[in-house]
């Protein structure tokens, strides 16, 4: 039997947050399928895992230290995880970047297959000049 939707995506968010890349990519399936709102250099789709990590490369390249996401709220239903987030971390020019998230992830078989995120694209756009 497989983890529920929850049990997932907590454990992906734990390895995340310790920056451990491998055990958070564990979680995640070969042909995810991620999304982030907005109209900056982020948004859109990336297919795939090479391509979701080509965009986590980008974001983490304007970074000093990587985001830290702590979990405000939490709810589950089937085979999705919805996840209100605090993140925080400093940009490459040494400012605080804090941003707030709402994030759809969806669970097949043990891994996330699709993930949706709602962000302050705003100030994505001016911590992130490009």
């Amino acid at each position: 039997m497989t983890d529920d939707a929850m049990t997932v995506v907590r454990r992906a968010l734990e390895a995340f947050n310790a920056g451990d890349a491998e055990r958070f990519l564990a979680h995640v399936a070969d042909d995810v399928r991620f999304w982030m709102n907005g109209s900056h250099l982020f948004s859109g789709p990336a297919d795939g895992k090479p391509a979701f990590l080509e965009l986590v490369g980008r974001v983490n390249a304007g970074l000093s230290e990587p985001i830290r996401l702590d979990v405000l709220n939490a709810i589950a239903a089937g085979e999705w995880a919805v996840i209100e987030a605090q993140g925080s971390a400093v940009t490459a020019s040494g400012e605080p970047y804090r941003n707030r998230y709402c994030m759809l992830w969806r669970v097949r078989g043990g891994k996330i297959v699709e993930l949706k995120e709602y962000n302050d694209s705003a100030l994505v756009e001016r911590s992130f000049p490009g």
